[in-house]
């Protein structure tokens, strides 16, 4: 699990990266208003990843990702400005809803599995 919060929050960084890359411009403005929604989205994709080999708790393994992922990066709201610390709160939120979500949609998932034996 931590390892998929890892990923979500490396892939996230990429994201931005890439951004900062192309248009520089947009730096602050991406990191704003780009980060959260990425981080649900890419926390939802690692929680289909990690429960694609799972038989049972998806949902729970989906929010444990979540709250790894804001265990990871939940120091950052300290350190940041005090207009910044509600874009943090969202992602965190975001990050719970997307291991939540992934979770429900790989439980689907698996009920559609043929039951092999």
């Amino acid at each position: 699990m931590v390892l998929a919060a890892v990923a979500a929050e490396a892939a996230v960084i990429l994201l931005i990266v890439a951004i900062n890359t192309i248009r520089p411009e947009f730096g602050e403005w991406a990191g704003y208003h780009i980060a959260p929604p990425a981080s649900g989205v890419a926390t939802f994709l690692m929680v289909l990843w990690v429960a694609r080999k799972l038989e049972t708790g998806f949902v729970l393994h989906g929010i444990l990702v979540g709250l790894a992922g804001v265990a990871l990066t939940g120091g950052f709201i300290f350190a940041a400005k005090p207009e910044d610390r509600l874009m943090y709160g969202v992602s965190f939120v975001l990050r719970i809803i997307g291991g939540y979500l992934g979770g429900v949609v790989a439980r689907r998932l698996a009920d559609r599995r043929p039951a092999f034996g």
